[in-house]
């Protein structure tokens, strides 16, 4: 079984959405919501994750890794 293999190109758009979602979740003194909305859209657009059903935000809920004994 081969490992697929991501282009440098969309493996630098990950990594930047990545930083930039991280940099803006902060503390809770400094914590940016504006950016933190617009930059989980763009992760959210790059990796494919849907909304939820009344628009709130994206379910990137479905993709965590489950915890065994946690909900």
């Amino acid at each position: 079984m081969s490992t697929p293999t991501i282009e440098k190109a969309k493996l630098a758009e990950i990594r930047r959405a990545v930083a930039d979602y991280m940099w803006s979740e902060g503390c809770s003194c400094c914590q940016n919501i504006d950016a933190h909305k617009r930059h989980s859209a763009i992760l959210a657009k790059i990796l494919r994750v849907p909304k939820y059903p009344d628009g709130s935000g994206h379910d990137f809920y479905r993709f965590r890794t489950v915890i065994e004994g946690k909900a």
